[in-house]
């Protein structure tokens, strides 16, 4: 993993850190995949990204708030509260940050770096650990055609002894709807995990968006499967 890790470090120092990608009308958001996209939203504006993930004995309230500090680089908290199993409260709070790094250039993909930090200590008691928490990703996408695209994410966390995987197809119905299919993993030396989900993307209004999705184990017999609903708002 270490070879990993310098890997992604060289890609977030070397590559030029342009204001020049950055999101545009209508509204592009991080849920309800599990993978982290490459657009960022504008400087100075504000995006809420509000879901419920409803599973086996878990209910949990995913609250995703993202800041643009340049129109290529952002900054968001991540809240998480609810129920899983017998524990409830308030999971650590996540720090991240989005940097923007290359667009699309032919085959070459648009390629952006994402951080995430937590402190279990920052928890209610249930959730509450001693551990920092953090994961390194890059986040990739290829628009294929104006209806599809695919997207990609590459990221180490657990002090790199985990590596975490994803790939989604996107299809653009319309320009109200959409839809995806995504395979997600994780390798550990314990064990790994493969799942898969779909969902449903539809925008109410430019600024405005509606998701709900549903996914599951695979190549498991783990009762892993999960739903979520939610909506986002992108205040300009």
């Amino acid at each position: 993993m270490s070879l990993l890790k310098r890997h992604i470090l060289h890609l977030f120092f070397c590559f030029p850190f342009s204001e020049i990608y950055a999101q545009k009308n209508p509204i592009n958001t991080d849920r309800p995949d599990q993978g982290d996209g490459v657009f960022t939203i504008p400087k100075k504006s504000w995006q809420v990204e509000n879901g419920v993930i409803f599973a086996k004995q878990t209910f949990i309230n995913n609250l995703l708030l993202r800041y643009g500090i340049t129109n290529s680089t952002e900054i968001r908290l991540v809240i998480d509260a609810g129920k899983e199993g017998s524990s409830s409260g308030f999971k650590p709070i996540s720090f991240s940050v989005k940097q923007k790094l290359i667009s699309q250039k032919n085959i070459l993909p648009a390629i952006s770096f994402v951080g995430y930090i937590s402190n279990e200590k920052w928890a209610s008691k249930n959730f509450k650990g001693e551990e920092v928490q953090y994961e390194l990703k890059l986040a990739m996408e290829n628009e294929i055609s104006n209806k599809f695209s695919l997207g990609y994410n590459a990221g180490a966390s657990d002090q790199f002894k985990s590596l975490n995987i994803t790939a989604g197809l996107s299809y653009a119905a319309s320009e109200k709807t959409s839809t995806y299919i995504e395979y997600f993993s994780s390798f550990t030396k314990v064990v790994d995990e493969h799942n898969m989900d779909i969902g449903f993307l539809y925008l109410l209004k430019p600024q405005l968006q509606f998701d709900a999705s549903v996914g599951t184990a695979i190549f498991s017999k783990a009762n892993r499967f999960y739903s979520t609903i939610g909506i986002s708002y992108w205040f300009k």
